[in-house]
């Protein structure tokens, strides 16, 4: 009965590290001081706005940059393959000089909402971002001052 117990603490063990392990990114996603900016391009869904906020946006304060990286960090894998528009194309630039890039999705609405968040190249599998984490996205891409935008 003894071996039987520690069988099934090994198994409850596998299942909740891959349960934890389902958020968008691995370990060298995770630190904040190797990325140097972030960029915004307004596409598809964000065109087709009657007032876009911009066409494009860097980010280079470290609020801003660990706000997104929190929220690609704290992301959480959706179930089932995605069929969506695309609001913005987010590239995460390190300070080694290699790229990331993301659909993101965070519309400027005043009731809450999470976030979408993609890895690219893969289109269809999506990962929600928290609604706090989705508000101050908004709040930051919507209502920040347009100082940097070309």
């Amino acid at each position: 009965m003894n071996k039987l117990n520690t069988i099934n603490l090994f198994v409850l063990f596998i299942v909740m590290n891959l349960i934890s392990g389902c958020s968008l990114q691995n370990n060298s996603d995770r630190n904040n001081q190797d990325v140097s900016s972030i960029k915004l391009e307004c596409i598809q869904l964000c065109l087709r706005m009657n007032e876009k906020p911009f066409e494009d946006k860097q980010f280079k304060d470290l609020d801003s940059i660990a706000l997104f990286m929190q929220a690609i960090n704290e992301s959480k894998k959706m179930n089932g393959i995605l069929d969506y528009g695309a609001i913005f194309l987010m590239t995460v630039y390190s300070v080694d000089g290699s790229l990331r890039t993301y659909h993101l999705n965070i519309e400027n609405i005043e009731y809450p909402q999470k976030g979408l968040l993609l890895k690219l190249p893969n289109t269809e599998q999506g990962y929600e971002i928290p609604e706090n984490i989705s508000k101050d996205l908004k709040d930051l891409i919507y209502k920040a001052p347009k100082a940097e935008t070309s």
